[in-house]
């Protein structure tokens, strides 16, 4: 047969001896491929891939999982309960309470642990104090943060403030007829602060600021600088992004603070170069893209002509553009 196939090819083809055995190996490695196509259909799947599902196998894995998750979760709050406890014993220890009469405006951090308030707070309420707060009644003293209400109320009878007499002074403490082992504290007056009335946010100074209540000279500089950085408030709540004002200073600012006619320092937006783009609300690679989109479109004419800006957000785009002139 193959001497047939070799004349054939030697004749009707002229092919020399090498060219024979190329074309022979040729024909057998495509006979070898087109026979190998019909074995691999005969061979068996694959195990793995012909496995299905167990859904009873999946639900006892989860299960397993989940058990395991929950002990973790159970060992960590034991854990994290203990460290607690050892903590507050160790820095807290329990120490005996005597009630005596107090003034919250002047009794100092060891009078107050003395009164059974912890000492974390104390150190709050005298630094509520030392930032300009005064406690002008009762209750005032449940405006500290976290203050237990409990406490309030085992206190409330114990504390004294003094009372404004009709000249502008101070009268003494009215003596309270408590047992005779209640220490009576002397009552040292305070000076008569004044009282807040509604002031411009954006053309107020320091002494303006610190007439409220818990703002003292360090939190006062501190708004009116921010208010500078910023270039003044268009919005009362732009005050609650000030660094370290409490709720009740914030709350009190709310109260008395208005903006009216703000005189914002504004921003040339279709005039300024990359280098004076500069504000406390953009980044400076959000500057430069703004920048050079105004650049390749023109130059902007509202405030939707911004909204293609991809690196602006939505959010700080409300933020700036008050503060943006077209």
């Amino acid at each position: 047969m193959f001497k047939k196939i070799k004349f054939y090819l030697r004749d009707y083809f002229a092919f020399n001896q090498t060219e024979i055995k190329g074309f022979m190996f040729m024909i057998f490695l495509i006979v070898t491929l087109i026979i190998s196509v019909f074995i691999f259909d005969f061979l068996p799947d694959n195990p793995q891939t012909s496995k299905t599902i167990d859904p009873k196998r999946v639900e006892e894995l989860m299960a397993k999982i989940e058990v395991k998750e929950s002990d973790k979760k159970e060992a960590f709050q034991d854990r994290y309960a203990n460290k607690y406890e050892k903590y507050e014993s160790e820095n807290n220890p329990s120490k005996p309470v005597k009630l005596s009469l107090f003034d919250p405006n002047q009794a100092s951090e060891a009078q107050f642990e003395e009164l059974g308030i912890a000492k974390w707070m104390a150190k709050r309420i005298i630094n509520y104090r030392t930032k300009g707060g005064q406690f002008r009644k009762k209750e005032d003293l449940k405006r500290i943060y976290d203050f237990p209400t409990d406490l309030y109320t085992k206190l409330e009878p114990y504390i004294t403030l003094p009372e404004k007499s009709s000249n502008g002074g101070f009268t003494p403490f009215p003596k309270p007829e408590l047992n005779s082992e209640v220490k009576i504290a002397s009552p040292v007056p305070t000076k008569e602060s004044f009282k807040p009335v509604a002031f411009d946010l954006n053309r107020a100074d320091t002494n303006d600021l610190k007439k409220l209540k818990g703002i003292g000279s360090k939190l006062s500089a501190r708004i009116i600088k921010y208010r500078e950085m910023i270039g003044g408030f268009y919005s009362e709540n732009q005050v609650k992004e000030v660094f370290g004002l409490d709720s009740i200073v914030v709350n009190e600012i709310l109260k008395f603070g208005t903006i009216k006619n703000p005189p914002l320092k504004k921003i040339k937006i279709n005039e300024v170069t990359t280098e004076e783009f500069k504000h406390y609300y953009i980044r400076p690679y959000i500057a430069k893209s703004i920048i050079a989109y105004r650049q390749q479109h023109g130059n902007f004419t509202s405030k939707k002509d911004f909204e293609p800006i991809k690196l602006l957000d939505v959010k700080t785009l409300d933020k700036i553009f008050p503060y943006f002139e077209l």
